[in-house]
């Protein structure tokens, strides 16, 4: 199953299409280093997120979501004067 990275968030429509691709692309080289599916890692951090007991498993993809969130963060904003920006990573199934 084929997934899509999007990005949401209050600021989400503030980058340019070429910002979202390098989000996009840093967040998939940290799931394809880890060697990991987004939409497992999504569901991993959905359960993080609602207080849900995780496995040791679970508890990985968490981290590696974080990572990916983090490094898709940096490259959307890169040179940005302001960082102080309410955008995240989601994945979901592809249509």
């Amino acid at each position: 199953m084929q997934s899509r990275i999007t990005f949401v968030g209050e600021h989400a429509h503030l980058p340019s299409p070429d910002e979202i691709a390098a989000g996009i692309a840093a967040a998939n080289a940290v799931f394809a280093g880890h060697n990991v599916d987004p939409l497992a890692c999504a569901a991993a951090n959905a359960k993080l997120e609602n207080d849900e007991e995780l496995t040791k498993d679970e508890a990985q993809l968490c981290v590696i979501w974080q990572m990916a969130d983090d490094k898709a963060f940096r490259a959307i904003t890169l040179g940005w004067l302001k960082r102080d920006i309410d955008i995240w990573l989601t994945a979901g199934e592809a249509s």
